[in-house]
């Protein structure tokens, strides 16, 4: 059986979970705490973070690699799909989630899990909403049907599976999607109201009271 090694929370551990649940993929998951050098993930990976991926005697420790390697060897197909234009539409999708959406929200994510709301610091909770409002109006466009996993009937593309993630973790933090952004709110309930979403939830999120 497959093994990931995780934080519940984190958004990269969070979208792999999914990709392993929407391919109906059996795993058992070890969990680490935030800042934890965990021994084995230390020893698996070089940089001693999650995701780690052990299947058989391979270990991956990036989770784009991770779903490509999912899709190539339990799901042709199923989170990239086959037309090239497309895929390089999904690809750019989960790079633009990995390298920009956490980072639009983050500030404010990091504001509200560290510190009791009496001390939140108003002025970097705003900057990180106005950003995290951009970065959904840069994303609206992409969610009109063109590209994989878009379709309540089909399964979750790679690009869905980490958008979705991001936005999970926002909306815990109190950042939900609206109506603002049409396309995007439609894409997400379609996400969230399916069982996979359910059975990859995070167990817990990191907050100070």
């Amino acid at each position: 059986m497959m093994r990931l090694y995780q934080r519940t929370d984190c958004p990269f551990c969070w979208k792999v979970r999914l990709a392993l649940v929407e391919l109906n993929i059996e795993f058992e998951t070890v969990d680490t705490a935030l800042g934890e050098k965990h021994e084995e993930v230390m020893r698996l990976s070089p940089t001693g973070t999650v995701p780690v991926l052990v299947d058989g005697d391979l270990s991956i420790w990036e989770s784009g690699v991770i779903l490509d390697y999912l899709d190539h060897h339990y799901g042709p197909g199923a989170l990239y799909p086959a037309d090239t234009a497309e895929q390089c539409r999904t690809r750019l999708l989960h790079a633009y989630s990995d390298k920009v959406v956490g980072g639009c929200v983050k500030d404010l994510v990091f504001e509200k899990r560290s510190k009791p709301e009496s001390q939140w610091n108003a002025e970097v909770i705003e900057q990180s909403l106005a950003n995290w409002q951009k970065c959904l109006d840069w994303l609206e466009p992409y969610f009109s049907g063109h590209f994989a996993g878009h379709s309540p009937d089909a399964g979750l593309s790679a690009a869905d599976c980490a958008i979705a993630a991001r936005l999970g973790v926002a909306a815990a933090y109190g950042v939900a999607v609206t109506s603002r952004h049409p396309n995007l709110y439609t894409w997400y309930e379609q996400v969230i109201a399916r069982p996979q979403w359910q059975t990859a939830y995070p167990t817990s999120f990191i907050r100070t009271e």
